[in-house]
């Protein structure tokens, strides 16, 4: 609550979807989705990982959970579905699509990414690269595993990693 936000920045979530039931998100026309893809719909996730970063990002100020730190409805959101209803993922085509419809179908100037993996791709990469050369900040997982290995897209020099420590600063 120590942040303003004026609104105007799409923010694209690359995840599970989004539950437009979910009573902690907003449900109204500030999220926006691409149709279509092998995953599913965006607007449905049967696997709650996307609906899971919509909150962190865009939670309303209620009393059902968390509050997000854009919270009230005032965070624009555009979805991409990547993963189905099992969390399987696509391929690197898949994500580099994806980036694509954020920018293109979304207006997004910022994507999330909340996913990644220990392969790199030149495809992505050159994807990446050209997105933040057209002023998009990508931001990405650096993973879950709690060691110094590389993941793919945060270790990108084009992308943010975000990583959390421990109470051990581990």
């Amino acid at each position: 609550d120590q942040l303003t936000y004026g609104g105007g920045t799409t923010v694209c979530i690359i995840d599970s979807g989004y539950d437009h039931g979910h009573p902690d998100l907003p449900a109204g026309a500030n999220v926006t989705g691409t149709a279509g893809g092998s995953s599913g719909p965006w607007d449905e996730d049967g696997f709650g990982h996307g609906t899971h970063v919509a909150g962190t990002i865009a939670a309303l100020s209620n009393t059902e959970g968390v509050y997000g730190v854009l919270p009230g409805g005032n965070a624009d959101l555009h979805i991409v579905r990547v993963f189905n209803n099992s969390g399987g993922f696509s391929y690197a085509s898949g994500l580099v699509a994806a980036l694509s419809d954020c920018e293109n179908d979304g207006g997004a100037k910022v994507i999330n990414m909340s996913l990644g993996g220990s392969f790199k791709s030149r495809t992505e990469q050159r994807a990446f690269n050209d997105a933040e050369s057209r002023g998009i900040l990508s931001i990405a997982a650096a993973g879950n595993d709690g060691n110094s290995r590389h993941s793919y897209p945060a270790s990108y020099s084009s992308v943010v990693s975000v990583a959390a420590v421990d109470e051990f600063e581990n």
